[in-house]
């Protein structure tokens, strides 16, 4: 069973929109060793422009339950696109790293609000049946965007200053800006729904104060201001906001659905996915550069095969899980980042640039494999009444997966780095090392979590 007729216009708009605002995210990736030495910065710190995007859609992706049930889809469509336009402006004219930060937080408010939609979207104009195949679907098209952005982009810098990175990609939000006004209509239903301040203000400062936390280690250790004190009292917000959406009968994010085994196994795996897919993107392009001594077109080249394979295996990936389920899928396919990253660990500083490609083949692979099928394994165990709240709570968590993986492991490449008594591109070198053996590890741990998840498959 396929989609009505006059929903292919929604359908065309909406993956666009996904694909378009997750390529963005990782628009700067590949500049990062320009932008580091542009605004004399160190690899903590460049990682900010990845952080505080994520931190921004963590903080706007829980009001979309009470935001899709208050304005159209349309309308929450066509505001975030001109909040990606509005964010590019400003980071093409940024003359500073502040700035450009800014400008990253002005993107990430329109993709915050309008990322769990998208899959909302394609939940409800699919039939029950065909699930598996729209989030194939989807997963083919918002997952390829971390591979392809540095893979395109690398090209680019090499011959053009990073800023021109922005201009490039503001027509494009332009003319699918038209196209959403145009084709885009509201086909979502609408529910209970309420605005609870003092909720978003707990789970802000939470996400917020836990990353800026652990993203301090590199630079001040166990400091008590800088990491202590806000580790805990993202606790406390943390363990607020959990209560007060248990006692309230309209929840900004109802966290009662992790009373549900399977969810709460499938929402914890793709935190792991997630954080195993950004960290590998920003890893292996500065690793490509900074130890391989690779140009910014060829760190982004080396990519490209695996985001072509990525692309293929969502969508197939997809198809199979409405045969087979989500536990096979996700244990192959966690199996398969195992093996690649145990393969990256072997890496040495004269090895060849290419065999990045080789093993990131593998990677992406495992990952088309297990991400869509543990999204679905999560959106077929709840009642159609939740899926708003599935969606906020499954976006949320790969937004903060991303966040988490980032930090902790450039993190540990910055003080391995810092602490070796050794050139800047052994340091690196080592540190890389280490943080490819903690991916291995979560690997590992995702394989054997994958094993006990339980489904029915009708």
């Amino acid at each position: 069973m396929q989609p009505k007729l006059e929903n292919k216009g929604v359908i065309i708009v909406t993956l666009a929109t996904g694909f378009l605002l997750t390529f963005c995210q990782f628009l700067l990736i590949t500049s990062y060793p320009a932008i580091m030495r542009e605004f004399q910065i160190n690899a903590t710190e460049v990682q900010w422009l990845t952080t505080i995007y994520l931190l921004t859609t963590i903080v706007f992706i829980p009001l979309t339950g009470y935001l899709s049930n208050r304005f159209s889809t349309k309308a929450l469509l066509v505001f975030a696109l001109l909040c990606m336009a509005a964010g590019l402006i400003v980071g093409a004219f940024s003359q500073s790293f502040i700035q450009l930060i800014l400008a990253r937080a002005i993107q990430a408010v329109g993709t915050g609000v309008i990322l769990p939609v998208i899959q909302t979207i394609l939940i409800t104009v699919f039939p029950k049946e065909r699930r598996g195949f729209a989030l194939g679907l989807l997963g083919g098209v918002i997952n390829v965007a971390p591979a392809s952005a540095p893979s395109l982009t690398g090209m680019i810098i090499d011959v053009f200053h990073w800023r021109i990175l922005h201009w490039f990609m503001l027509p494009l939000v332009l003319i699918l800006l038209l196209l959403a006004v145009f084709y885009m209509k509201d086909v979502l239903k609408k529910q209970a729904a309420r605005l609870d301040i003092l909720s978003v203000i707990l789970s802000a400062g939470a996400f917020s104060l836990f990353i800026f936390s652990i993203s301090n280690i590199s630079v001040a250790g166990m400091d008590l201001y800088l990491v202590i004190l806000p580790f805990c009292i993202s606790a406390v917000f943390l363990y607020l906001f959990i209560r007060r959406q248990l006692a309230d009968d309209v929840p900004v994010l109802n966290v009662r659905l992790f009373q549900n085994r399977t969810f709460l196994l499938a929402v914890v795996l793709i935190f792991m996915d997630m954080m195993l897919l950004l960290s590998a993107e920003t890893i292996l392009p500065m690793f490509a550069q900074n130890v391989l001594e690779t140009s910014a077109f060829l760190s982004g080249f080396l990519l490209v095969p695996g985001t072509i394979l990525l692309c293929i295996v969502s969508v197939i990936s997809g198809n199979l899980y409405d045969r087979y389920g989500g536990r096979i899928l996700a244990v192959i396919g966690f199996a398969f980042t195992l093996v690649s990253l145990v393969l990256m660990t072997t890496l040495s500083i004269d090895s060849s640039p290419f065999l990045i490609m080789i093993y990131f083949c593998f990677f992406m692979t495992g990952f088309g494999l297990s991400l869509m099928p543990l999204v679905s394994v999560s959106v077929n165990v709840l009642d159609e009444k939740e899926m708003a709240h599935n969606s906020a709570i499954v976006n949320t968590v790969r937004q903060l997966g991303m966040a988490f993986g980032v930090v902790i492991l450039t993190t540990v490449i910055s003080v391995t780095t810092a602490v070796m008594d050794a050139p800047e591109r052994t340091g690196t070198y080592w540190g890389t090392t280490y943080a490819f053996m903690m991916m291995a590890v979560t690997a590992l741990l995702g394989v054997l979590l994958s094993m006990r998840i339980k489904e029915k498959i009708e």
